[in-house]
């Protein structure tokens, strides 16, 4: 309900090109992804929405001549965008736990032996490790704009890091997968020269090198593939609840002000413990209800720490 409140009245940024792209969502429930979906106007696509409710919602970096076509081969490709990654927990060491939902005890595994249950893995994401990877997205975002004259946006992920994002056309759409690994390799520090003589001040890896940057950490995967999905700004993460969102560096906060749910919830905790959720430090009792902000309470459902139980406005 929570979801569908927010898509009825949500505006996606959108590509002006959506009627080359192919759309695609999990729905709530499933492990598998819809795709091969094409519309041809933002009100197709929000109808759609609504009917089918998404728990993940994606379009894709290439543009196709037929973007609905079934087979990846038939689609007739045109070219892609580029997209970079970083994830906060690829950056910082972070806390895992893994716990059964029943008995609510830690367990080394992914089934707890007393229940005989899958087990919840969390892993927490702190304030700290956000900034890190935002630190990294900046990177790379001043790497494209000033060493190859290209135009990024960046985008919280929704979740756990950073999207940097390349609107292409002409010759850097259609840069295929190995040109893309050069620019990984670059922006990685791969192959570098040292620079030990370069002050601060100097343009491109001199200067970077000068005030101590080596390379950044990044997913190649998602920047090499000309074929990737990429998640729609201003749609739910429907592992956190909270919005993809597009920023500037200078006004971002890994806090509640990032999801779009106000009020409160009454939350059912699966597990005791102290957790840093949204920048906010949170105690849980097992089997005790507990009032928070819906924020907080939806980020902690997604993450299977237990169930929200009443959702008050």
């Amino acid at each position: 309900m929570l979801f569908k409140s927010y898509y009825e009245k949500a505006e996606l940024e959108l590509p002006d090109d959506m009627e080359l792209r192919e759309f695609a969502i999990q729905p709530f429930g499933k492990d598998t992804y819809v795709r091969h979906l094409s519309f041809s106007s933002p009100l197709e696509l929000k109808n759609f929405i609504i009917e089918n409710l998404p728990l993940h919602l994606f379009y894709s970096t290439a543009k196709y001549q037929i973007p609905s076509a079934k087979e990846m081969d038939e689609k007739g490709w045109m070219g892609a965008d580029l997209q970079f990654d970083i994830d906060a927990d690829e950056l910082c060491e972070v806390r895992k736990i893994n716990f059964c939902p029943v008995c609510g005890s830690e367990v080394d595994g992914e089934k707890c032996p007393k229940d005989n249950v899958e087990t919840v893995e969390f892993t927490e994401i702190t304030s700290d490790c956000i900034n890190k990877a935002l630190e990294n997205a900046l990177i790379i975002k001043d790497i494209l704009k000033e060493d190859f004259g290209l135009n990024p946006e960046l985008y919280f992920s929704g979740n756990r890091g950073f999207h940097v994002y390349v609107r292409c056309s002409g010759d850097c759409a259609l840069l295929d997968s190995e040109d893309r690994k050069e620019i990984v390799d670059y922006i990685k520090g791969i192959g570098v020269p040292k620079y030990s003589s370069a002050l601060p001040t100097d343009p491109g890896w001199a200067g970077r090198k000068a005030k101590g940057i080596q390379g950044v950490i990044l997913d190649e995967e998602v920047t090499i593939d000309v074929k990737r999905l990429f998640r729609i700004p201003n749609s739910i993460h429907g592992k956190s609840g909270l919005l993809v969102r597009k920023i500037e560096e200078s006004n971002f906060e890994f806090s509640t002000s990032l999801s779009p749910f106000s009020g409160y919830v009454t939350f059912l905790p699966y597990i005791s413990g102290k957790f840093q959720i949204l920048g906010e430090n949170i105690e849980f009792s097992r089997g005790i209800p507990i009032k928070l902000d819906a924020s907080i309470g939806v980020y902690a459902h997604l993450k299977g720490l237990g169930e929200v139980k009443l959702y008050v406005r």
